[in-house]
């Protein structure tokens, strides 16, 4: 069964999407975590393997994380793309649980949101490095954070 964690679409045909913004702008944030897995050695064998190629230009920064997920993965994040540990990270931070949601968007946002904190400010953020270099951190401390509190199946209050 294949587990979809996010979608661009579900993004950029939902409502109070910023239509200026374009399709692509969907999918940043998911190419931003997408990337961190790729780099720190947290995708599937099979993605590795099948995409040797946009991988390795993905980590030589010839491609954006955006451009990445959408050419490679149609715009989707999925469980199946990442290694075990991933997965289960990507679970607990990334998608969180029904009621609340996970930590990863709101980490996101934090970081980079060039607005007010507006819901669809999300959208406006560019698909560059300078973004991945602002958020790839964050990834990897809530990683540690989740490492340390034992990997739980929801990650729910921020490292302090």
């Amino acid at each position: 069964m294949t587990t979809k964690l996010d979608d661009a679409s579900w993004h950029s045909e939902g409502e109070g999407y910023p239509p200026e913004a374009g399709p692509e702008a969907g999918a940043t944030h998911i190419g931003m975590f997408l990337a961190w897995a790729v780099l720190a050695g947290h995708v599937s064998d099979g993605l590795a393997e099948d995409a040797a190629d946009d991988v390795a230009a993905l980590r030589e920064r010839t491609t954006t994380p955006g451009a990445f997920v959408l050419d490679l993965c149609d715009g989707k994040l999925l469980a199946e793309d990442l290694d075990e540990a991933g997965a289960a990270f990507a679970s607990a931070y990334y998608a969180g649980d029904v009621d609340e949601g996970g930590l990863y968007l709101e980490d996101y946002v934090d970081a980079v949101s060039p607005g007010d904190g507006e819901p669809e400010d999300v959208y406006r953020v560019p698909d560059t490095w300078e973004t991945y270099d602002l958020v790839g951190p964050l990834v990897d401390a809530r990683f540690s954070q989740w490492d340390d509190e034992g990997r739980p199946s929801v990650l729910r209050h921020r490292a302090g």
